[in-house]
């Protein structure tokens, strides 16, 4: 019973959070920017077509299915931050940074969490992962709300990518909280529903053309764009794409748009459906690994036509 009352305590202090933190405050504030600015840019009708009505239903609905879920985020991220103790791996003294300014540490902090998003983005474009990620590139509808698409399990990715990645710097909370929000703020301005290009600053700041092309649903786009906020990276790694304005149709082939259940149990459906294929080449190719091991040749049908 103290478990069930623990974990609907946790949920409130969940929802208590994120209305009071003065972050999500500003989040939230920039959103209704974004909306008043697109509604004044298309008009109220083109802007919530009924597509995008539903895109944006799903959208929240799967926010609210992760804020039920974020105390038991808390309690494995947190088990993922005791192993890391664990591991004895030396940080950055903080006298290091104690004589930089905030606003050149948060850009330190900005700078090395675009780096670790790159990587824990391409890792979540391969195989074994793309069930968690392909749930933020399910909307055909991509806006600012689709930062807040994204499944509980590619957070606690995220999370622990973050805990590895990054806890070594001994970076100070508060230019890490500045960061933070920053990459926020960028995260949901590169989502939304415009094609805009940063000409001479394009490889430096992404733009929400960059990233168009990054959801967009076509072969050639699939795992290009990886990094949040400096195109750069994408550069330096191979998987920058921009040839122009993005008119291709947004979304992930094969996954469900809207389906909010679908999209929650997608991952594990997913991962049964790869592990059958697995057990099922593996019990194709055993019994000739078997004979190859053993000596003993694979039984050959009889040839009726021999003498």
């Amino acid at each position: 019973m103290d478990g069930i009352v623990n974990f609907i305590t946790g949920i409130f202090d969940a929802w208590r959070g994120q209305a009071s933190d003065p972050g999500k405050q500003c989040v939230f504030a920039f959103l209704l920017l974004l909306l008043a600015l697109d509604i004044a840019r298309k008009g109220w009708r083109i802007s919530w077509s009924r597509r995008a009505v539903e895109s944006v239903a799903a959208t929240l609905a799967i926010f609210h299915i992760n804020i039920v879920l974020i105390p038991g985020l808390w309690l494995l991220s947190g088990e993922i931050e005791t192993l890391y103790g664990l591991l004895g791996i030396p940080s950055v003294p903080g006298a290091v940074w104690g004589n930089l300014p905030v606003w050149a540490l948060s850009l330190v902090a900005i700078l090395a969490h675009d780096f670790a998003n790159y990587w824990n983005h391409r890792l979540m474009h391969m195989k074994w992962l793309w069930p968690v990620h392909a749930i933020h590139h399910s909307d055909p509808v991509v806006n600012g709300l689709t930062t807040y698409r994204v499944h509980a399990l590619e957070m606690l990715v995220m999370w622990g990518s973050y805990t590895v990645l990054l806890t070594w710097l001994g970076l100070p909370a508060d230019a890490i909280g500045i960061g933070a929000l920053i990459l926020l703020l960028h995260n949901i301005y590169v989502h939304i529903d415009v094609d805009w290009s940063h000409g001479p600053l394009r490889m430096l700041v992404a733009s929400p053309r960059f990233h168009r092309w990054h959801h967009a649903d076509v072969p050639e786009a699939y795992g290009k764009n990886l990094a949040n906020l400096f195109p750069f990276f994408d550069w330096m790694f191979g998987t920058y794409r921009v040839p122009g304005p993005c008119n291709a149709p947004m979304g992930a082939a094969g996954v469900p748009r809207n389906d909010v259940v679908q999209l929650t149990l997608w991952p594990l459906l997913e991962w049964s459906q790869m592990a059958t294929r697995g057990v099922q080449a593996l019990r194709a190719v055993l019994p000739g690994w078997l004979a190859r091991d053993t000596g003993v040749r694979e039984p050959r049908p009889l040839d009726v036509k021999a003498e």
